[in-house]
């Protein structure tokens, strides 16, 4: 009697141990194998937002979900999503695709942190139209000089040149708005075909802190209203 219940308690020990190790094993195999976290926003986010890490949490999706939809490069994590630009309405509580999370430069040709502005400019006052994407460009206003009356005695003014700013030149395009020609060596000169060359500069797009953009717009401004001028200059490196 004793080795027969001796038997059975072995036997429903030996199952425990059978079960709870299956379910042991089982749970973390999911979790390990056919799960995965991913980061869903918190609350629906508008586009041309800029994103931040506690704008999501992470959930658990089955991995064949991202496996089998892997061209369209959902977000594996948080960090890969922070610090861009929604292009498109993100859903609470669905995975993000990379491609609905653009870099700032891609999506608004300038950190999210600057304002963006075209100034209208010739090439006679902007270096010629030399001036290329990236290069530091100086911003002047030059005061030009009034009409001297013959019978006036008193001395002509000096001309004045007001600095305005330096800024990061993002686009440099035509009057219609179309990619202006850029500057070329002379072999690439020699080679560029001349019934396909892109427009003269008629505009320079720049990158710049709020403050600095309403005293571009000022000179703006003034170079249209007043009697000024605005000049453009590559700034040293």
């Amino acid at each position: 009697m004793k080795q027969r219940i001796l038997s059975i308690s072995l036997a429903l020990v030996a199952l425990g141990a059978a079960i709870f190790g299956a379910n042991y094993w089982r749970a973390n195999y999911l979790a390990g194998v056919s799960m995965v976290k991913l980061p869903v926003p918190v609350a629906d986010i508008p586009p041309y937002t800029l994103l931040t890490a506690d704008m999501f949490e992470m959930r658990e999706y089955p991995r064949a979900l991202v496996d089998a939809a892997s061209g369209s490069g959902y977000a594996l994590s948080t960090g890969d999503l922070a610090s861009r630009i929604s292009a498109s309405v993100l859903v609470a509580g669905q995975p993000v695709s990379m491609r609905l999370a653009s870099p700032p430069a891609e999506f608004r040709l300038a950190d999210p942190s600057l304002e963006v502005v075209s100034i209208p400019l010739d090439p006679i006052s902007g270096v010629g139209g030399q001036v290329r994407i990236g290069e530091q460009v100086n911003l002047y206003r030059l005061q030009k000089l009034p009409a001297q009356d013959q019978a006036d005695a008193e001395p002509t003014p000096e001309a004045q040149v007001i600095y305005v700013a330096t800024v990061p030149v993002v686009a440099v395009l035509g009057g219609d708005g179309q990619a202006a020609m850029q500057p070329f060596t002379t072999a690439q000169s020699q080679t560029q075909d001349q019934g396909q060359q892109p427009p003269a500069m008629k505009m320079l797009v720049v990158a710049a802190p709020p403050e600095t953009v309403q005293a571009i717009l000022e000179a703006i401004a003034m170079s249209k209203l007043e009697d000024e001028l605005l000049w453009v200059t590559l700034a040293t490196p």
